[in-house]
């Protein structure tokens, strides 16, 4: 079976992938000194990241409800390009000032100031990285693979939209998988493949230009 990704969960990952790469991380509490190091350095430095992903997203029981393949290329601050291929194309542009959500197949746009977007995503209002610690409590769990660290986020707003947030990173700092679960109980998990750090990307990637006949929305 597949669906369709709501638009919500769409800027989800956008928010997600964003400020997981807005810059360096603060670290007056939190987890083992190894898990948060590796995150630590994985946002230093970064000015590009690109990826592949598969993308699985499961109900409360853990029934697959979608997978989708993709791609991603993020650009330091705030620019982003998501776009998932397989089975649905949808596409996600920001250029750091709006967000634009692309469904082809409906020839639907929908456009939204980017902290408008921010505001609307589980990520909530979360835009600056220092304020890690004052939004997350944070731990690790134990994973199978021993070259791998998972790092656990849990909100402290008590009206976050959701309620864990997983990182999986590599001792040397390289993000994996990431995944979480809605206040529904939707668990959505991705990994990441292929990826490379500060390699060119085009400006062009992060501007998205209305194809003929697309219908747009400004909520």
């Amino acid at each position: 079976m597949t669906v369709r990704l709501v638009p919500r969960l769409l800027l989800a990952l956008a928010a997600t992938t964003m400020f997981l790469f807005a810059g360096p991380l603060a670290a007056e509490r939190g987890p083992a000194p190894d898990a948060r190091a590796a995150l630590d350095r994985f946002v230093e430095g970064l000015e590009t990241f690109t990826a592949e992903f598969t993308q699985t997203v499961r109900d409360e029981t853990g029934y697959v409800l979608q997978e989708s393949d993709g791609s991603m290329q993020l650009g330091m601050p705030n620019r982003l390009r998501w776009e998932v291929t397989e089975p649905f194309p949808q596409t996600i542009v920001s250029d750091g000032e709006d967000l634009w959500t692309y469904d082809p197949d409906l020839a639907q746009a929908t456009v939204r100031p980017l902290g408008d977007a921010f505001d609307a995503t589980p990520i909530a209002a979360i835009t600056q990285p220092e304020r890690l610690d004052e939004h997350f409590r944070m731990d690790v769990l134990p994973v199978r693979d021993a070259s791998a660290l998972r790092l656990l986020l849990i909100p402290r707003n008590e009206q976050a939209d959701f309620t864990h947030l997983e990182l999986d990173l590599t001792p040397d700092g390289d993000l994996t998988r990431m995944a979480f679960r809605d206040i529904f109980g939707q668990e959505t998990e991705i990994h990441f493949e292929r990826s490379e750090r500060n390699a060119p990307v085009d400006e062009s990637v992060f501007t998205f230009d209305p194809p003929s006949g697309v219908d747009i929305y400004r909520p």
